[in-house]
């Protein structure tokens, strides 16, 4: 209990950044080789999230409060940050861990999703030119530009009347599937990006692939999400570094 308790003070000086680089750099090789530090830093961190919700503040604070009165004794020696480390970790930070352990169970799923839509989803640029002389192209043009103004309901009904009519337009479903989603229309995104899957060979599979999985993530379909980022996750190609993160955060 003793080396926990010496680490706790370590670990917060660590996220903090309060470290100097000696001393960094030998935390660095303790947690490196210590699986048990590993596991409490990762719990610290989440409790970090959870706090940064607006809702606890006043719990952060409190804590903040808890953290600074162990700093202001260091100078008197380590003895003494143990003995107010046993009153204050026994009679508080014990409560307070239960407590945000319980809150992390019931909410992580719902944070973790909304945080890797926050942090990874973002419209397809319209930036692919769909060439042809047919009577359709001066229409496609318009819908691009309705879509890359953001409105997406004007878009989708051009994108979808030029679908009826020549379907080689393949790459159009990508950009009426993210359409779909920003107007949370997420069955019909998920048809037109499974769409472009279901005929590959061609150039568009790898974006609706991560726009699939996006959509799976806003559905809470975390199986379904986790399959299409594993495919993306073990490509070469544009979204491996993306999908990597995200299963990182999803398993």
């Amino acid at each position: 209990m003793r080396q926990d308790l010496e680490y706790t003070v370590f670990i917060e000086r660590y996220l903090r950044g309060e470290m100097g680089p000696d001393e960094y750099s030998w935390f660095e090789k303790e947690i490196e080789g210590n699986l048990h530090l590993r596991n409490e830093i990762e719990l610290h961190k989440k409790i970090d999230i959870v706090l940064s919700d607006s809702d606890m503040i006043a719990l952060k604070n409190q804590l903040d409060l808890i953290h600074q009165e162990i700093e202001e004794v260091t100078e008197i020696g380590q003895g003494a940050i143990r003995k107010i480390y046993r009153r204050v970790y026994y009679s508080a930070t014990a409560l307070v861990v239960g407590v945000l352990l319980f809150t992390l169970y019931l909410t992580n799923r719902n944070f973790t999703t909304n945080q890797l839509i926050e942090k990874f989803y973002e419209p397809n640029v319209a930036s692919v030119t769909f060439r042809g002389n047919d009577s359709n192209e001066n229409l496609l043009a318009h819908a691009m530009d309705l879509y890359n103004k953001k409105e997406y309901k004007q878009a989708i009904q051009i994108f979808e009347s030029i679908l009826q009519s020549d379907k080689s337009k393949i790459g159009l479903n990508l950009y009426s599937g993210i359409s779909y989603l920003e107007i949370k229309e997420y069955e019909q995104a998920n048809k037109r990006f499974q769409r472009i899957i279901d005929n590959k060979p061609n150039p568009f599979v790898e974006s609706a692939t991560w726009y699939l999985g996006m959509c799976y993530i806003m559905t809470e379909n975390q199986d379904k999400a986790i399959e299409q980022f594993e495919i993306l996750a073990n490509s070469d190609g544009f979204y491996k570094k993306n999908a990597r993160k995200i299963l990182r955060r999803m398993k």
